[in-house]
């Protein structure tokens, strides 16, 4: 009988000690969980306005994920692991200027990206082309950004 109170005891203590250790982790957060947030950096895409391609809704996305439609004077964020990225923008069907904006649209880009810092900045800004052009993405500096940010306000 004595046997079986011990047994019962050793185990209940055991069971009470991986519990506290189980909360004390989840309180501290994994290794795997500070790994992912210091290897991670903050994408910043705005899109200043433009009236030649004021009717157009820019789809972006990174490494194939959609982050959404970017309109003008609009601010899309999005956090990436450090290393390469693609990035990619398109544009469904839209009233354009013909031969300027490409006839009701604007041809795809894609591109990539070097993440290697906390945060990067971009705008995504239309260059016109014979056969229809296309909105790129450009890395700019957060003092340019800020300044593109004022004036969507």
């Amino acid at each position: 009988m004595l046997l079986v109170i011990k047994k019962v005891f050793l185990n209940v203590t055991l069971i009470f000690m991986m519990t506290c250790l189980s909360i004390v982790t989840l309180a501290k957060g994994s290794p795997a969980e500070d790994t992912v947030a210091e290897n991670s950096a903050l994408l910043s895409f705005i899109r200043p306005a433009d009236l030649m391609t004021l009717t157009q809704g820019v789809k972006l996305s990174v490494d194939r994920e959609d982050l959404g439609k970017l309109g003008q004077k609009e601010v899309i964020t999005h956090r990436v692991s450090m290393g390469k990225h693609k990035v990619q923008t398109k544009v469904g069907f839209s009233l354009g200027v013909p031969n300027v904006t490409g006839f009701n649209g604007a041809k795809k880009f894609k591109g990539k990206l070097v993440i290697d810092q906390d945060q990067h900045f971009f705008k995504v800004v239309f260059k016109a082309g014979m056969l229809g052009g296309q909105h790129r993405v450009i890395e700019i500096d957060e003092t340019e950004f800020n300044l593109l940010l004022a004036e969507t306000k």
